[in-house]
C-alpha cells in the first residue's frame, strides 16, 4: 500500500492570477510546467504517474486542485505549494494503479466531509490499489465508495510516500530526492539544499559557468554530496 498523511490548512491563501500576485510571502507559487518538471525530476519518478504540462492543466481542469483554478486560461495559471502536493499524491495514486473514477469519487467526498478545496493535500490517505482510504478520528474510511467504514487492519501493510515531511498532519515540506527540498516558507518554495537557504539552481549556475567543484563548495559551506544533488537535481529539471 501506499500512505499518505496530511490533514488540513486552516490559513491557506486563495489562488493569484499572474498578474495580482504582490506578495508571495511565506507560501510558494509555481507555474504548471516548472511542477510537471519537479514531478519527472524526482528520484522516484519511474515509480509515479508520468505527468506533462498538458497533463496538469487536465487535471486542474478536471477540478482535481484549488477549483477556483478550473477556468483560468493555461497562461494565467499559478498553483499553490498544496496544488503540488496534490498533484504528487494523483500522481502517486496513478502509478498504484487506482482508477480515474476512484480517483474523482474519493475526491468527491472528501471535499465535501472536509469543506477543503485540496483533499488530497489535507487528509491521511491509503490505498491498496484499487480503494483510496482516508483516516477519520478513530474510523478508515473507503473515501472512494463513499465514506463506507474500512477495517483498520489493513494499516499494518501502509507505506510511506516517499520525501513528503509533515507539521500538525499539513504537508509542510516535499524532499523529492536526497538534499533537495522544496519549502514554500523558504526561497518561496524554490529547491533548496535540504537545511540552508540556498537555491540548487544558484549552484547549477556556478557550475554551468564553469566554475570548479571546490570553490562552488566553498563558496555556499556545502559537501560534495550536497553539491552533486543539487546538479542532479537541476540537470533532471532540465531534461
Amino acid at each position: 500500500m501506499l500512505r499518505f498523511r496530511w490533514g488540513w490548512n486552516v490559513n491557506r491563501k486563495p489562488h493569484l492570477r499572474a498578474t495580482e500576485i504582490q506578495e508571495l510571502e511565506f507560501e510558494g507559487i509555481y507555474d504548471v510546467p516548472t511542477v510537471a518538471r519537479y514531478l519527472l525530476a524526482t528520484c522516484h519518478a519511474n515509480t509515479v504517474y508520468p505527468v506533462t504540462s498538458r497533463t496538469l492543466i487536465g487535471w486542474i481542469r478536471r477540478g482535481l486542485a484549488d477549483p477556483a483554478l478550473a477556468d483560468i486560461p493555461g497562461h494565467d495559471l499559478l498553483v499553490a505549494f498544496e496544488d503540488v502536493i496534490s498533484f504528487r499524491v494523483i500522481a502517486a495514486l496513478r502509478a498504484a494503479g487506482v482508477s480515474w473514477s476512484r480517483i474523482r469519487k474519493a475526491e468527491e467526498w472528501l471535499r465535501s466531509n472536509t469543506d477543503h478545496p485540496r483533499p488530497f493535500a489535507t487528509q491521511q490517505l491509503w490505498t491498496e490499489h484499487s480503494e483510496i482510504f482516508a483516516d477519520f478520528g478513530d474510523l478508515l474510511i473507503a473515501a472512494s465508495k463513499h465514506g463506507q467504514i474500512a477495517m483498520s487492519l489493513i494499516k499494518e501493510f501502509l507505506i510511506p510516500i516517499h520525501g513528503l515531511q509533515f507539521e500538525n498532519e499539513v504537508a509542510a515540506r516535499w524532499e523529492p530526492r536526497k538534499h533537495v527540498l522544496l519549502d514554500p516558507r523558504i526561497q518561496f518554495g524554490a529547491p533548496c539544499i535540504n537545511g540552508t537557504r540556498i537555491p540548487t539552481r544558484s549552484i547549477w549556475d556556478m557550475i554551468r559557468a564553469g566554475d570548479p567543484q571546490s570553490l562552488v563548495e566553498n563558496a555556499y559551506d556545502i559537501t560534495s554530496a550536497e553539491l552533486t544533488a543539487a546538479v542532479e537535481w537541476e540537470q533532471q529539471v532540465a531534461a
